[in-house]
């Protein structure tokens, strides 16, 4: 089975709180686009879902 590929659910963690634009680089911990120090650090993709309803587990 091969991996699939796509845009992950949430880009809200590459947003520049600042400007509003996104970051493309995740672990920029400036953005380019302003300057603006990102405070939370790296942005990181957030826990995946087991569906609706469902709690998540790990």
């Amino acid at each position: 089975m091969s991996d699939e590929g796509g845009d992950p659910s949430c880009w809200l963690g590459l947003v520049c709180p600042e400007c509003g634009r996104i970051r493309e680089d995740r672990t920029a911990q400036i953005c380019p686009h302003c300057g603006t120090p990102v405070e939370e650090g790296p942005a990181t993709e957030p826990p995946r879902s087991s569906g609706p309803g469902r709690p998540r587990t790990g």
